[in-house]
């Protein structure tokens, strides 16, 4: 409860993806939550029609009639009583999820102390259910890692077929888990909900146009050239007026239609662009008319990024991990993303900058401002630690201690106002600590990075040395 979230199997999913929606605790034991994203993670099918007030379940071979306003349900056509009515808030179904599981044929526990419902299902093996393949030689985390000799090799041309035959229609590509083996065809079947979505999320799409433009050079594949160029489309399509990009397009909701450069998001969709618009060798192949269109959609980029460096009394800092895509101010992004500067994301933005051949006067500006409030944001005398604790839910906890001889460290987030460290959990409130931070959100989410380090003491002074830039 007060998280807007579930998790299937352990795995965490946003309740109604993109709009922070929290189940709702009556009573002390009533729970009220639409059920919309959860039902197709479980491998079944899920309809409302508010034009009806009409909810259709289905799961395994069980299929669940109700009306909005009433408690009264049939299943299978057998009558059933609902806790309480079904509800319509904002065009989706609020049901109550204990009856309703109940129904369906789960075992559900309510666990008090932790605030947390659990309905446990046996369902029927199908196709919507099966896992992707897993592990091997070449997976979503390993693809571009590979030997150079790799992407002309068969297994190369397979890794690109498969790339192929999971791309959406409308160019862009799905996020998969890192251990999805990219040798096997992917199950779309099983890519339910946002998960089916095009995105430029933790890598996605422009990781599968890299790895084409790869193989292509290598094998000469019609496929893999039509399917980077319908690649390159979908970004080209994608670019919002702003200059930037979207975590989700098209018919991003919520916090997904923010300007994102989250995970390298955007970095990493003007990288290719660049290389497109350079005719970089293993490009080259695309037609003159894409690479005009490429070079105009990286030089807005590129303006939206000195654009959007947040400044602090005035002074230039680091970037957010998201901005409003009307405003271009710091957005939050997940419940536990709050508007801040992000000590993660803003090391590869100015990674991007350094490696521009030509800075301009603006782009050496932004660069030297954004090195020194890294300089000045680090924390030091500290470090973090994983203690075993099989009391625990997830049998250890991470902890923060003083050590005066630690290497420094960066957090994720830092609050626009007062410039330090920044944390909450997934109910979106700020936290004075990194020990108030919930356990769950505590060990499974980096507060503190170390990625600046190798940026200030080896890329930043070699920067200057090759342009011949005074440090400030």
């Amino acid at each position: 409860m007060g998280e807007p979230n579930f998790s299937v199997d352990g795995a965490y999913q946003e309740l109604e993806e993109g709009l922070y929606t929290q189940p709702e605790l009556r009573n002390g034991t009533l729970v009220m939550a639409p059920l919309g994203d959860i039902v197709p993670y479980l491998g079944g099918q899920y309809r409302y029609s508010v034009a009806e007030g009409r909810v259709q379940l289905t799961l395994g071979d069980k299929t669940l009639l109700a009306s909005v306003g009433q408690r009264n349900a049939t299943v299978n056509g057998a009558p059933v009583i609902l806790e309480a009515e079904v509800e319509e808030r904002n065009g989706s179904a609020w049901v109550p999820v204990s009856s309703v599981w109940e129904a369906m044929g789960a075992f559900v526990k309510w666990d008090k102390a932790r605030q947390r419902l659990t309905g446990a299902f046996v369902l029927p093996a199908g196709v919507k259910l099966a896992d992707f393949a897993r592990g091997g030689p070449v997976t979503e985390e390993t693809l571009l890692s590979q030997k150079a000799g790799f992407y002309g090799s068969a297994d190369g041309v397979r890794m690109g077929d498969v790339i192929v035959g999971y791309q959406n229609k409308d160019g862009g590509w799905p996020k998969l888990e890192k251990t999805v083996s990219l040798l096997t065809p992917v199950n779309k079947e099983a890519l339910t909900g946002f998960r089916s979505k095009s995105t430029i999320d933790n890598d996605s799409t422009t990781k599968q146009l890299v790895a084409l433009a790869k193989v292509q050079a290598a094998s000469g594949k019609s496929s893999h050239k039509e399917s980077f160029l319908r690649g390159l489309d979908y970004l080209l399509a994608a670019q919002h007026p702003s200059g930037g990009w979207q975590q989700f397009w098209p018919q991003p909701q919520g916090y997904k239609a923010r300007i994102t450069f989250n995970d390298d998001a955007i970095a990493n969709v003007l990288e290719i662009l660049r290389d497109v618009a350079e005719r970089k060798p293993e490009m080259a192949f695309v037609d003159a008319a894409r690479v005009a269109k490429a070079r105009d959609a990286y030089n807005k980029g590129l303006q939206l990024i000195l654009a959007s460096q947040v400044r602090i009394d005035g002074k230039k800092t680091g970037w957010a991990a998201q901005y409003d895509e009307l405003t271009l101010k710091p957005a939050m992004g997940r419940a536990f993303e709050l508007p801040s500067i992000s000590g993660d994301e803003s090391v590869n933005v100015l990674r991007f900058l350094m490696s521009l051949p030509q800075p301009s006067s603006e782009v050496v500006d932004a660069i030297q401002s954004g090195m020194a409030w890294f300089d000045a944001a680090k924390v030091s005398g500290i470090k973090l630690i994983q203690v075993s604790d099989k009391t625990l839910e997830f049998g250890f906890d991470r902890r923060v201690v003083a050590d005066a001889s630690a290497p420094p460290l960066w957090a994720r987030f830092y609050d626009l106002d007062s410039g330090r460290p920044l944390f909450t959990s997934r109910d979106g409130v700020k936290k004075a600590a990194y020990a108030d931070v919930s356990y769950e959100r505590r060990v499974k989410y980096n507060w503190y990075t170390s990625a600046a380090t190798e940026l200030l003491t080896k890329e930043y002074p070699a920067w200057l040395a090759r342009h011949k830039v005074a440090a400030r």
